[in-house]
């Protein structure tokens, strides 16, 4: 009950503001990709290296950081990747051929990474844990609700020019830079714990490595995080709309589909971490699982407008629920607040947003949509499993603690 009480501390609400608009940014640039590749006479394959390249460059960046996080301040590292993301989408905005679009879409992933690790390494080191649900369900859900209006604003622009959303997306950047510069202030010695001190490390890593990788509770996070990347961040953005256009929906409908997935995942999220702070974190994450597994069944059976609701919806509040609960289960997890830990969590991450939708895409060209949706209720399975196993390894070792 004390969660539901107290304030958030404001690093909250500044890194939400800083989330919303790197998410509103990165949505505006979604519907000016055809028009861009028109303009760059690139074909649509080239196109998708955009997406493609920027996810591959955020997965470099993730793993680069275990290493810089030890040595730079988490404000300091925040500050740069925005920076860093701000330039390189402005120069892409004003590149003169495709190749220079490409490249520099691509390297914009560095500042990506960099902005998810750090903001959630600040995230972990100043919010309490018994608040860590609600202070995560607000970062997500400023995410999420700039991810909404983004599109919108974007189809806007691009009809004047398909460059005007990327130059858009830069200054928005170069707000949440400033913003995150000088209205964290209060932050800007914040290290995380493995950080480097005068008398260098203050725990091996290798001592944190055994440490995570034995932790039942840990593994589940990063099978959580997984099963995101794989099916409600990648296939749920490519499969699940080709499948859409494939059986007769209209582009207009598709939208409509996942603007009311992307509402319910505001919802999701915030309910979900005021639930995990409030009853414990098993029981949201548990629910958040099923409530994903049970999106892609649907789709295995029906292609009927009602059901497609239905499965946007339990889309919205699985991907809610499993963007809340495992971070704040993440920085209740012994090391769970290293440099490490948060760089591994958004690593399994990256990795599981390129072959995720690659995978779903070859298995529904080659064998068809049902059989892709089945695959993808591996990663909702053993995240289940895992979730089950750890939940009874914390149950036994609390009752065991004197």
């Amino acid at each position: 009950m004390t969660g539901q009480r107290e304030r958030l501390p404001t690093a909250v609400w500044i890194l939400a503001s800083v989330t919303f608009l790197t998410n509103l940014g990165f949505g505006v640039v979604g519907p000016a990709l055809p028009a861009l590749a028109d303009l760059f006479g690139i074909s649509v394959t080239m196109a998708s290296i955009a997406i493609s390249g920027f996810a591959a460059f955020r997965l470099v960046a993730s793993a680069s950081l275990t290493g810089l996080l030890k040595r730079w301040r988490l404000r300091k590292v925040l500050f740069a990747g925005l920076l860093l993301q701000a330039v390189c989408s402005l120069a892409a905005g004003l590149a003169p051929d495709g190749v220079s679009f490409l490249v520099f879409r691509s390297i914009s992933g560095l500042g990506s990474a960099t902005l998810s690790v750090s903001a959630t390494a600040l995230l972990l080191a100043l919010v309490p844990t018994h608040l860590l649900g609600r202070g995560m369900s607000m970062y997500f859900a400023a995410g999420s609700l700039g991810a909404i209006s983004g599109p919108a604003v974007g189809g806007f622009l691009a009809i004047a020019n398909p460059r005007i959303p990327l130059i858009f997306y830069g200054l928005a950047l170069l707000v949440a830079s400033l913003i995150a510069f000088f209205a964290l202030g209060q932050a800007k010695d914040v290290r995380t714990s493995d950080a480097v001190g005068e008398d260098g490390l203050v725990i091996k890593t290798k001592t944190v490595w055994r440490s995570l990788m034995s932790n039942p509770v840990f593994i589940t996070v990063l099978m959580a995080h997984f099963a995101v990347g794989w099916a409600l961040y990648g296939a749920r953005t490519t499969t699940v709309p080709l499948y859409l256009g494939a059986v007769g929906f209209t582009t207009g409908v598709i939208g409509v589909f996942m603007t009311v997935g992307a509402v319910t995942q505001v919802v999701g999220s915030t309910a979900a971490g005021f639930a995990s702070d409030r009853w414990g974190r098993w029981k949201p994450l548990v629910a958040g699982i099923l409530a994903g597994s049970a999106a892609f069944l649907v789709l295995v059976f029906t292609g009927e407008f009602a059901w497609m609701m239905v499965t946007f919806v339990l889309l919205g509040l699985a991907g809610g629920a499993l963007a809340a609960v495992p971070s704040a289960m993440l920085g209740e997890t012994k090391y769970g607040s290293t440099g490490l830990a948060v760089a591994l969590y958004w690593i399994i991450f990256d990795i599981a947003a390129i072959i995720g939708p690659l995978a779903s895409g070859i298995i529904a060209d080659n064998v068809g949509f049902a059989p892709a949706f089945l695959v993808i209720q591996i990663p909702f399975i053993l995240t289940l499993a895992c979730a089950l196993w750890a939940w009874r390894w914390d149950s036994k070792r609390k009752r065991a603690a004197p």
